[in-house]
């Protein structure tokens, strides 16, 4: 069984040629090509000049164009505000 899962896994693999990463389609390999190796950035920012490789990062930075603190910690006394929830996370993991 091991023996057919290692074949398996040596024809159903796709290497990437500028790095040598193995990727298990030629879909993710695509995908790792655009993300590590292009310089192209299809999401550009309404709001100022940069432009990002994917939506979820434009979505993140978009946020940190917000002038209020839209997320505050709900511990008491503290008085923590964040523009994103990703950093109100960060803090709670650090308190």
């Amino acid at each position: 069984f091991l023996s057919f899962f290692l074949l398996s896994f040596l024809v159903n693999h796709v290497t990437c040629a500028l790095c040598d990463m193995v990727c298990t389609s030629v879909s993710s390999l695509k995908a790792h090509i655009r993300f590590r190796h292009c310089n192209e950035r299809p999401f550009p920012c309404h709001l100022c000049d940069n432009s990002f490789k994917n939506a979820y990062d434009l979505h993140k930075h978009v946020e940190t164009h917000n002038d209020s603190d839209a997320y505050s910690c709900d511990v008491a006394g503290c008085g923590f505000t964040s523009r994103t929830l990703r950093t109100l996370r960060q803090h709670y993991k650090r308190a």
